[in-house]
C-alpha cells in the first residue's frame, strides 16, 4: 500500500491535470516534476478549501475523490494520448534510474532513525495526529495544545494522505514521504535548470549535484525541516513557469499552472515564499528594464506572469489572513552592518555557524565553481535576473550585511544549494563547451562534465553517508519501548515531568524521547513540544515557559520540586538515564515515588499516594 499510497499522492491529481493541460512531446523528466509539483499544490488546496467549507474528509470520500482523478486522467490521456519523442527515451529511463537512485540513497539516510529527527518533527508530528482525527485542518489544537492553528501546512496535508492511505504509523510516514520529498528536490531543481539553460545536460548536473553530492538539502533529515522540503520542491517548479511565461502571449492554462504551484509555496513555508516574491520582482526588472521605451509591450509580455501569481495569492489568501489574524510576526529588512572589524573579530562563531552550514570541503570548492558560473553568466548577460537573487540570498546568508526579519542568515545559508548547484553545473557545461570550441574535440563537452561531475559526487560521498548529527537524536529503542508502554498503560488524563533545556526565543524543550509524549502518546508533558511558542496568548505561553524553566532546573526533592508537582498536577515522570537534569538516583530519594517500568536506559516513575 505504501507504494499506491505514493502514487495517489504525488502524481494522480498532477496526473489528471496534465492529461489535459500538460504540453506534449516535451522533456519527459520535467514533465515528471511538473506533475508532483501540481499533485503537491492540488492536496494542499484541497485541504484549504474543505477547512473554509467546513468539510470533513471521511475514508469513502478520500476513496471517491481520488476516483474523479483517475477517472480525469484516463479521459484526458485517451483524447490528448501522450507524445515521448525517441530522443527523450533513453533520457527518461536514465533520468528514472537515478531518480530512484536518489531515492534509495535519501532512505538509506534515514535507516537507523526511529521516528523522524530533532525538535520541529515533534510538532510535525502532533499536527498530523490532530489532521488524520480531525479529518481535515484544523480549527484549533485542542486537547492537544490550547491555541489556534495557523502554521504553514502544505506538508502536514499532504503527509495526513499518504498516511491514511498507506496505513503506515506516522512516524514512518513522516519518514518515508520526507525523504522521498528530498530526492525530489532535484528532479525539481533539473526542470529549472533546463528552462534557465535551454540544454538537458547542465540541468541533469544540477540536479545529480543536489542528490549526490551537497550536504543540503540531504542535512534537512537531522532537523525534521519537512516543511522548508516541501516548499523546496515547489519553489523551482514555480520560478520555472513564470520563466517561461515571461514575454509569451497569455494562455489560460498557464495562468493556472503558475497560480497552483505559487498557491502552493505559499502554503508550504513562508520563507519559499518570500524567495518567490524576491525572485518574481526581480525577473520583472530583468524584463522590464530593456525595455523602458516599449512599457506597454513589455506589460502585456509580463501579464502573464501578474496574472498567475495574482491567481496564487487569491487561492492562498483565506488562511494567509488567517495567519495575519494569529501571528504576531512581521517582515522588515534590517542593517546588519558591524560597527567595526573588530566587532566581526570579536565573534567569529557565527560566521563560522554559517561557513559550516555551506560545507563540507566539497561544498565549499562548490561555491567558487558557481561564482565562477555567475560572473560569467553576467557577463554573456545569461539569466541577470536569476543571477541577481543569488547575490541577494548569498548577501542576506552573511551575519553582517542585512536581514530580512524573522528570517535568519542560516535560513538563507542552507537553501543557497538551490542557485549554486544551478550556476555550478552551468559551469561545468560551459567549461566543456569552451574546451570543445578550441580543440574541436566533440566529445569534450560530455566528458568534462561527466569528469567533475563524478570527481564531486566521490569526494562528497563519504561525508553524507552518515548525514544525520547524532546530537539531534532524541529517541532510542529504549524510548520508543517506553513510549509504547506509556501507551498502553497510563490514562490518558496522564501528567509527566519531562526533563527539559533551553531552545530559542525563550523557548524550552525535552532532552530525550520525553519530548515526544504529548505527539506519541497523546499524555500531557511539562514542555508539550515547542509549538507552544506560536500560540497568540501571551499569557499561556509565559505560563509553559516557566514550567519548561523550573523543570530544567530541578535535580532532586526540593522545594521547587514539590511546588512544580503539584502547581502542575503532575503524577508521573519520564527520565532517560544521563539525559536532563533530573536522575533516577534523585527520585528514588522522593517520598511517595515508586518505579513504575523500568528498561536499560528509561525510568517511569509514579507518585503514589
Amino acid at each position: 500500500m505504501t507504494v499506491v499510497a505514493l502514487i495517489v499522492t504525488l502524481l494522480l491529481p498532477g496526473l489528471a491535470w496534465w492529461a489535459w493541460y500538460g504540453k506534449r512531446g516535451r522533456d519527459p523528466l520535467a514533465s515528471l516534476a511538473e506533475v508532483i509539483g501540481i499533485s503537491l499544490a492540488t492536496v494542499i488546496l484541497l485541504a484549504e478549501i474543505t477547512f473554509f467549507l467546513k468539510v470533513r474528509f471521511s475514508i469513502f470520500g478520500i476513496v471517491l475523490l481520488l476516483a474523479v482523478f483517475a477517472g480525469l486522467a484516463a479521459a484526458g490521456l485517451v483524447r490528448h494520448g501522450v507524445t515521448l519523442p525517441r530522443r527523450y527515451r533513453w533520457l527518461l529511463i536514465a533520468g528514472g534510474v537515478i531518480l530512484g537512485l536518489a531515492v534509495a540513497w535519501r532512505l538509506f539516510q534515514a535507516r537507523e532513525l526511529l521516528l523522524p529527527n530533532w525538535v520541529d518533527s515533534q510538532h510535525h508530528y502532533l499536527i498530523i495526529r490532530a489532521i488524520l482525527e480531525e479529518r481535515g485542518l484544523l480549527d484549533t489544537l485542542s486537547p492537544y495544545l490550547d491555541m489556534p492553528f495557523y502554521y504553514h501546512y502544505g506538508f502536514h496535508a499532504v503527509a495526513a494522505l499518504f498516511t491514511a492511505v498507506s496505513g503506515l504509523e506516522i512516524g514512518s510516514a513522516m519518514l518515508i514521504l520526507g525523504q522521498i520529498l528530498n530526492a525530489l528536490v532535484g528532479l525539481s531543481v533539473y526542470a529549472l535548470g533546463k528552462t534557465l539553460w535551454r540544454d538537458w545536460r547542465p540541468a541533469a548536473a544540477a540536479a545529480l549535484l543536489v542528490s549526490f553530492a551537497t550536504r543540503m538539502p540531504a542535512y534537512y533529515l537531522s532537523w525534521g525541516r519537512y516543511t522548508l522540503l516541501t516548499g523546496l520542491i515547489l519553489l523551482p517548479l514555480a520560478m520555472r513557469a513564470a520563466l517561461q511565461m515571461t514575454g509569451k502571449s497569455w494562455q489560460k492554462a498557464d495562468v493556472m499552472h503558475l497560480g497552483l504551484l505559487t498557491a502552493g509555496v505559499l502554503l508550504s513555508h513562508y520563507f519559499t515564499a518570500v524567495l518567490l516574491a524576491a525572485f518574481l520582482f526581480l525577473l520583472a526588472i530583468a524584463h522590464f528594464l530593456p525595455r523602458l521605451k516599449r512599457l506597454l509591450t513589455a506589460a502585456v509580455g509580463f501579464s502573464s506572469v501578474i496574472a498567475g501569481t495574482g491567481l496564487g495569492v487569491v487561492l492562498a489568501a483565506p488562511w494567509l489572513l488567517r495567519v495575519m489574524r494569529f501571528s504576531a510576526a512581521s517582515a522588515s529588512l534590517q542593517s546588519n552592518l558591524p560597527e567595526s572589524l573588530g566587532a566581526i573579530l570579536e565573534a567569529p562563531e557565527t560566521g563560522a555557524y554559517i561557513w559550516k552550514l555551506l560545507g563540507p570541503a566539497s561544498n565549499h570548492w562548490l561555491l567558487l565553481v558557481a561564482g565562477i558560473g555567475l560572473v560569467y553568466g553576467f557577463i554573456r548577460r545569461k539569466q541577470l535576473g536569476f543571477g541577481v537573487w543569488i547575490l541577494m540570498m548569498a548577501a542576506l546568508s552573511l551575519p553582517w550585511t542585512a536581514s530580512l526579519r524573522p528570517f535568519r542568515p542560516d535560513h538563507f545559508a542552507i537553501i543557497l544549494f538551490l542557485p549554486v548547484t544551478l550556476w555550478a553545473g552551468w559551469a561545468f557545461w560551459r567549461a566543456g563547451c569552451l574546451l570543445h570550441g578550441w580543440l574541436k574535440w566533440k566529445w569534450l563537452p560530455p566528458a568534462v562534465i561527466g569528469l567533475l561531475l563524478g570527481g564531486w559526487i566521490i569526494w562528497s560521498f563519504p561525508l553524507s553517508s552518515d548525514i544525520v548529527n547524532p546530537v539531534t537524536v532524541l529517541v532510542t529503542e529504549d524510548d520508543i519501548e517506553a513510549l509504547d508502554w506509556i501507551r498502553e498503560n497510563t490514562p490518558e488524563d496522564a501528567r509527566f515531568f519531562i526533563n527539559t533545556t533551553y531552545w530559542q526565543n525563550d523557548v524550552y524543550r525535552g532532552v530525550d524521547g520525553g519530548g515526544w509524549l504529548l505527539p506519541y502518546t497523546g499524555r500531557w508533558a511539562v514542555v508539550p513540544t515547542v509549538f507552544y511558542g506560536f500560540s497568540p496568548d501571551i499569557e499561556h505561553v509565559s505560563e509553559l515557559r516557566n514550567l519548561g524553566k523550573t523543570a530544567s532546573e530541578i535535580d532532586g526533592c526540593s522545594s521547587k520540586f514539590r511546588h512544580l508537582i503539584e502547581s502542575a498536577g503532575i503524577h508521573w515522570f519520564y527520565i532517560h538515564l544521563d539525559q536532563g537534569a533530573l536522575q533516577p538516583d534523585g527520585l528514588l530519594k522522593c517520598e511517595n515515588v515508586s518505579i513504575a517500568y523500568q528498561n536499560s536506559k528509561v525510568w517511569i516513575f509514579q507518585i503514589t499516594d
